[in-house]
């Protein structure tokens, strides 16, 4: 199944087109498309017929982009001016509801996707004292958001309400994570009864049971730290004042994929440059399966839905890597490269039709 892969790309501020073959995972640039200074998380619709990217540069903002799936053009439909400083933004499941989660301004914002075509876009609502929040997404039923909360190890679980014309986020749960665990990102399991949350500090996952009818969750277990990563410390939050050559022995991982079939899951992890690879469990716990090396320093990546490929980014490279990923044991094999952006950071796919 031949796919566009669209990257962020911060330091240039665009957004770059890639097609990918799917007979062979051949890559090849076909576009960049201007987006605003430092754009960085991208969040497509379902249908995959629209992409809003967020900037986060002195003028903070919402881009929003059609998306042609036969050709991969995108034609920017408006920008919105908005004041929170996004490391994350995704849809509710119906499309109309945007989530941002704000790691400086440490909350939670829910817009109306409509009002995105204002020029200055107002929250519907915002929900502070989310410590350094720096992930926020929805179950596919549209009941329920979990937001991670960097700052207070904590995991918020929100219910979803809706009347006839609103919606709102009201608490239902907090859970604590180890203290020092740093969580960052979180993705559910095919069938959303286990929901699995990254470290930043650890590049490790951590294992929750969830309640589809209440939303709860439950602690399960944490996936064991990569013998690959035995050079580093644990992370900490990373500041002006933290020493260059301090941060360079410390962990600092990003984003959190999972394959369509719910077998493997895959962390990245910046300060050297792998993507680690966990086995899941009928349980749902998770073995460390291995480490690939990587673009440097890499954040954003994303599983075509076929589950055969994996596209890769890296913040300190200007290349793009398709790997094919082993069935059995999960292992990811390089097939094709492509020159991309600066900065590159985001990775969003639209399957081609």
């Amino acid at each position: 199944m031949t796919f566009f892969a669209i990257v962020s790309n911060a330091v240039d501020g665009d957004l770059a087109v890639f097609r990918v073959e799917g007979a062979t995972g051949g890559i090849e640039r076909i576009a960049r498309h201007p987006a605003g200074d430092t754009v960085m998380p991208l969040a497509l619709s379902a249908d995959q017929r629209t992409l809003h990217a967020a900037t986060r540069g002195a003028q903070r903002s919402i881009v929003t982009y059609s998306v042609d799936s036969h050709t991969g053009h995108l034609a920017h439909l408006h920008t919105a001016s908005i004041e929170p400083s996004f490391a994350y933004v995704s849809l509710t499941p119906s499309d109309d509801w945007l989530l941002g989660a704000s790691y400086g301004e440490s909350c939670v914002s829910l817009y109306r996707a409509a009002a995105l075509q204002n020029a200055e876009a107002k929250p519907r609502q915002v929900i502070e004292g989310i410590q350094h929040a720096h992930a926020v997404i929805a179950s596919s039923d549209g009941r329920f958001a979990y937001a991670t909360s960097l700052g207070s190890d904590t995991v918020f679980c929100f219910a979803i309400a809706r009347d006839a014309d609103d919606t709102t986020l009201e608490p239902v749960q907090k859970v604590p994570v180890e203290p020092g665990f740093g969580p960052r990102h979180l993705r559910f399991s095919p069938d959303e009864k286990t929901l699995y949350v990254s470290s930043e500090f650890r590049a490790t996952v951590a294992v929750f049971s969830r309640d589809s009818e209440t939303g709860a969750l439950s602690a399960r277990s944490v996936a064991p730290r990569a013998p690959s990563l035995a050079h580093l410390n644990d992370g900490c939050p990373r500041t002006a004042q933290i020493d260059p050559a301090t941060a360079a022995k410390l962990v600092w991982a990003a984003d959190l994929q999972m394959t369509p079939d719910g077998r493997f899951i895959y962390v990245a992890e910046r300060t050297s440059s792998q993507l680690i690879t966990y086995r899941v469990n009928d349980e749902g716990s998770l073995d460390y399966a291995g480490f690939t090396e990587t673009e440097a320093q890499p954040r954003g990546f994303r599983i075509d839905p076929t589950g055969r490929f994996l596209v890769a980014c890296g913040e300190r490279s200007t290349q793009v890597v398709v790997y094919e990923i082993d069935a059995s044991s999960g292992a990811l094999s390089a097939v094709s490269r492509c020159e991309g952006g600066h900065g590159a950071n985001w990775v969003e796919i639209v399957t081609q039709t």
